[in-house]
């Protein structure tokens, strides 16, 4: 039987928007999910990944970043 899939968002440091959803069953396979969609090979330094269970996405608001 397969475990369900789970959601993550993601975000880089330094920057307000937030993105996802990405679909994975686990927190590894979403890391590699977004290396592959960035096409990177190890993800940038303070880069942030959370599963939306935990915390969904937030939107993105201009009077935040100032």
């Amino acid at each position: 039987m397969r475990t369900p899939f789970r959601s993550f968002g993601y975000k880089f440091s330094g920057y307000f928007m937030e993105y996802g959803p990405i679909e994975a069953d686990s927190l590894d396979a979403a890391k590699a999910q977004i290396r592959r969609r960035l096409g990177v090979s190890r993800l940038p330094l303070g880069f942030q990944i959370w599963d939306l269970t935990e915390r969904p996405l937030t939107r993105w608001r201009v009077d935040a970043a100032s």
